[in-house]
């Protein structure tokens, strides 16, 4: 349904319709809020900040890094995957090999990553 409004011209031009997905600035923008507010709350334990995130198409981890740009203090991240790790082996591997998705427990993070042709 969202797919089709986006392509229906009619509407587009009433509503002036866009997205906020994923990999939108619109939406990495606030996410990368709740990192600074995570080391808000763990900042006086006074230890070093580790970010661990449940990954399935590394928006949210791609906020955490766009946070630590704008100078959140973060010693690292670390991106948690599962079977469906195609950026990890990409990542280590430096080859990109789409694969169809395998549905896991963790259904959040069956997102993989199509080929584009």
């Amino acid at each position: 349904m969202v797919k089709r409004a986006f392509l229906d011209d009619d509407l587009n031009k009433k509503y002036n319709l866009s997205s906020a997905n994923s990999i939108n600035i619109a939406r990495l923008i606030p996410q990368s809020f709740y990192y600074f507010e995570g080391y808000k709350q763990v900042k006086a334990f006074g230890k070093d900040v580790v970010f661990s995130v449940p990954s399935g198409n590394f928006g949210n981890l791609t906020a955490g890094l766009i946070a630590k740009r704008m100078g959140l203090p973060v010693k690292k991240f670390i991106a948690a995957t599962n079977i469906n790790n195609i950026v990890p082996d990409y990542l280590q591997n430096g080859i990109y090999q789409p694969r169809p998705s395998q549905a896991t427990i963790s259904n959040a993070m069956d997102v993989v990553t199509q080929a584009i042709l």
